[in-house]
């Protein structure tokens, strides 16, 4: 969804084309035969009048409701690590870091980072093949720490991989706490207040609990259908008006939470082309309390 958004919308927030080369060809052949074969004779016929697979792929995933808030979480959760390595922070932490591709798209800002990859060994060993498959080269500054948050102490995972933690971090945990139980979330976060210094800080995205009761809406239950049927099922949420206080018990502040109006605001407001975050899940940013 960042590829095609850096590729087609004519002003676009991410610059981030690296999708169209990480994702395999195989991958989105798979993906594009997976929507043909989900849609109605009707919507099936319009999708095979267009130009090419990869046409069909812009013109769904585009139109899919998660667009939005795919690319708007991405530019936010930059625009605060440039603010973080403004005040001096020089470690970056990318948890579950999946295919984001900061890695080999630093800004000029970002040499003096050490930045952190966590992942589950798997999904880090794809993206190491598809990086290289690619022809990327890795940064020097970067540092892979394959592990299993279930398993290990983020602490410990971190100090394996070099992490100084007396200096200043930023964390970035994009689109997965709503995939983990409420207890594995917590311990993640938990696990950021203890393992780096005061004042560092997480950025994550949550969905309001309240709308993960699928009865309250059919359309919420459509959107749950397509993670659930490919075995990642969404788990929990958090509730925004108990937020701060969640996040205190494990030792981290609030210091801000946007809701998909917010966002869409922040970001979108002299758009014209309708780009929106939704309106079910949240940015927020928190910072590690003195011990």
């Amino acid at each position: 969804m960042r590829a095609i958004h850096a590729r087609r919308d004519p002003t676009p927030l991410v610059d981030d084309r690296w999708g169209d080369r990480l994702v395999s060809e195989a991958e989105k052949a798979a993906l594009h035969d997976r929507i043909v074969a989900r849609v109605d004779p009707a919507t099936r016929a319009r999708l095979a009048a267009l130009p090419s697979p990869q046409h069909v792929l812009d013109v769904v995933l585009r139109r899919h409701p998660t667009y939005g808030g795919v690319v708007l979480r991405s530019r936010w959760a930059e625009d605060a690590l440039t603010a973080a390595v403004g005040r001096g922070v020089g470690q970056y932490v990318l948890l579950g870091a999946g295919f984001d591709s900061f890695i080999v798209r630093q800004p000029g800002f970002a040499a003096a980072l050490t930045i952190f990859e966590v992942d589950l060994p798997a999904s880090q060993a794809m993206k190491r093949e598809r990086l290289a498959a690619s022809g990327a080269a890795v940064p020097a500054n970067v540092r892979f720490v394959a592990a299993d948050l279930g398993r290990e102490a983020l602490a410990d995972v971190l100090d394996r991989g070099g992490f100084e933690r007396t200096r200043p971090a930023f964390f970035s945990w994009l689109g997965v706490t709503i995939y983990l139980p409420r207890e594995a979330n917590l311990a993640t976060l938990g696990g950021v207040a203890r393992a780096s210094a005061a004042g560092s800080e997480i950025a994550f995205t949550y969905v309001d609990e309240r709308a993960l009761d699928a009865g309250r809406s059919d359309a919420m239950a459509r959107l749950r259908e397509g993670p659930a049927s490919l075995g990642e099922p969404w788990l929990s949420g958090f509730d925004p008006r108990t937020l701060a206080g969640t996040l205190r018990a494990v030792g981290l502040e609030l210091i801000e939470d946007l809701d998909g109006a917010a966002l869409t605001a922040r970001y979108c407001a002299d758009r014209a082309d309708g780009l929106s975050a939704g309106t079910v899940g949240h940015v927020a940013r928190a910072r590690v309390l003195p011990r």
